[in-house]
């Protein structure tokens, strides 16, 4: 799979990192894992690297993984930091759900570097996805 999903314990987030290009099923798997990785953590944090993302999937699907993603249980109360090359074509794709899961009620942003997403992160971790209970497996 062209992507990664980790736990970042140090900021009570879920790391992502995904290259290449990815189809719609890739994008509905990597949802699917940060989610049941949610569940077991508790973390409603997510800082997604898509710097090496190349796109893939068409702006409507996109729209509608954003919103199959927001109606997750795993995803209330979510932050999500996405990390985009703002001269990539992809990036209308990482900006195009950014905008689609703000309308729909996520804390969202996105940057062009890690280190700004990392401290934006860290600033609502006072108001907003703060550890909750991880579930039992």
């Amino acid at each position: 799979m062209p992507f990664e999903v980790r736990p970042l314990p140090e900021i009570s987030a879920i790391e992502l990192r995904l290259w290449g290009k990815l189809n719609i099923e890739d994008l509905r798997t990597l949802s699917a894992e940060v989610m049941t990785l949610a569940k077991t953590t508790g973390y409603r944090r997510a800082l997604a690297d898509c710097r090496d993302y190349l796109g893939g999937s068409g702006l409507g699907e996109v729209y509608f993984l954003a919103e199959e993603v927001t109606r997750r249980p795993g995803s209330e109360r979510g932050v999500e930091a996405l990390i985009a090359l703002a001269d990539a074509l992809a990036a209308a794709d990482v900006q195009f759900y950014a905008t689609a899961a703000r309308n729909r009620g996520t804390v969202v942003r996105v940057f062009a570097e890690r280190q700004a997403a990392t401290e934006w992160l860290l600033q609502l971790g006072q108001a907003y996805g703060r550890p909750v209970r991880p579930e039992k497996a």
